[in-house]
């Protein structure tokens, strides 16, 4: 075989070899997505619009895993009041790994909603739409946080989950 016909084939396999890793690689992470915004998170969840019940929060999210089903995330929702941690609710969620988005639509009394955050690293964006009008009710950023330096998490009792 020629050096010129050895060094072709050398990089052929290299590059299928390269590919198989790299495909092998792309299987690994979009498996771990949904588990990639598990933790804690905090910032603010702001009103939009003239809604006169509706108060600006800061608010701590907890994302936990939803035994079997690997495309979803329960959300425990705090608002901090008086430094504390006060519970909102649980909510969850579907993870879209392609649009690195999470989205909830979900019912709490008379209100009806969906919530969908765009994940981006450290940082997560969303909004609040209520349904059926489609009007946006809140903007939310929140970013990861090391939950010891936040007010200390309520009882998981005290969540009405989904």
């Amino acid at each position: 075989m020629s050096v010129g016909r050895l060094i072709r084939a050398l990089f052929g396999a290299t590059l299928v070899a390269a590919v198989a890793a790299g495909l092998a690689l792309a299987r690994v992470r979009a498996a771990s997505d949904a588990t990639d915004v598990l933790g804690t998170w905090t910032g603010t969840s702001t009103c939009v619009g003239d809604r006169p019940a509706c108060h600006d929060e800061e608010v701590v999210y907890l994302l936990l895993p939803v035994e079997g089903q690997p495309r979803r995330v329960l959300l425990r929702a705090d608002k901090i009041l008086d430094g504390k941690r006060v519970p909102m609710g649980a909510f969850t969620f579907d993870v879209d790994d392609a649009k690195h988005t999470l989205t909830c639509e979900f019912t709490v009394g008379r209100t009806h909603g969906l919530i969908e955050f765009l994940v981006d690293g450290e940082t997560m964006t969303g909004t609040l739409v209520v349904l059926p009008e489609r009007t946006l009710g809140r903007r939310i950023r929140v970013h990861r946080a090391d939950p010891r330096s936040l007010p200390a998490a309520p009882p998981a009792s005290e969540y009405a989950e989904p």
